[in-house]
């Protein structure tokens, strides 16, 4: 309940930036009207009028320009708290966002194209995973995800911590499962990769940030978004007991499908860079 209550409360906070920034637009559109007014003598006409309603709606203003900035921003700290909250109630996702998290740009700050990824991209992986995965087995994951935290809260009461979670051996098993189960979308890595390109531009949240108005999920993002996620299990296929650990669980078939992942996106990223 506690995590419902988190995200009521994140809602209930970007409504109220929402309402906030009407009423400051409101506030502006009367000080402009009254300085028209002001200007023709306290005579206004009707095409006076329209020429603000005309100002405003091609956001020409500069101090509405600042008030919408600023105010979605605000909205989408707001949005990404609440979905963090929502990620309680989903600790796989979260358990999964872990391996690329050290390439989202820092909060506040601009993702820089080639080297860190918008934080944007947090719910489209996260739609792309679904698909990928299928409602059923992920649901069977996520319980088992929800259970291990669960095990974690109960031993750790108001010390719980997430590092701790992310770095249990069960997580690190869970989260490499789906990632050997995934593998067999990627035998053909460049269809793959457009493919994903693609489906994050459709799913990515907007921005009103200047700042990050250019930046795409392109070649290279995809490409330094794998390295992060598999990095652990291209080391272990690299190393003989690791190699033998990974096939006593995944079998052959499914070891050699995640090397064929592996080669295919090292050749794949010399193409792009």
């Amino acid at each position: 309940m506690a995590e419902d209550r988190d995200g009521s409360v994140g809602n209930a906070r970007g409504l109220e930036k929402l309402n906030g920034m009407v009423s400051e637009v409101m506030d502006l559109f009367l000080r402009r009207l009254a300085e028209k007014a002001q200007q023709a003598g306290g005579r206004l006409q009707a095409n006076d009028l329209q020429d603000l309603v005309t100002t405003f709606k091609m956001g020409d203003d500069p101090v509405l320009e600042g008030i919408v900035s600023r105010n979605w921003n605000q909205l989408q700290n707001s949005f990404e708290q609440t979905f963090w909250a929502q990620m309680r109630k989903f600790p796989l996702e979260r358990m999964i966002v872990s391996r690329f998290a050290s390439l989202l740009a820092d909060r506040g700050a601009a993702p820089i194209q080639g080297k860190t990824l918008s934080r944007r991209v947090i719910p489209a992986f996260t739609g792309a995973l679904h698909q990928m995965i299928g409602p059923e087995l992920f649901d069977e994951y996520e319980n088992r995800a929800r259970a291990l935290v669960e095990s974690h809260q109960a031993k750790m009461g108001s010390n719980f911590d997430w590092e701790a979670v992310q770095g249990d051996q069960s997580a690190q098993l869970l989260v490499n499962d789906l990632l050997i189960y995934i593998a067999r979308y990627f035998t053909d890595v460049a269809k793959r990769r457009e493919w994903m390109k693609g489906f994050f531009e459709r799913t990515m949240p907007g921005t009103k940030d200047e700042r990050e108005r250019a930046w795409v999920f392109g070649d290279i993002e995809f490409h330094n978004l794998m390295s992060a996620l598999y990095s652990e299990l291209a080391m272990g296929v690299a190393d003989d007991t690791a190699r033998n650990d990974l096939q006593e669980r995944y079998g052959d078939a499914n070891v050699a499908a995640l090397e064929q992942l592996l080669a295919g996106l090292a050749q794949d990223r010399k193409r792009v860079y």
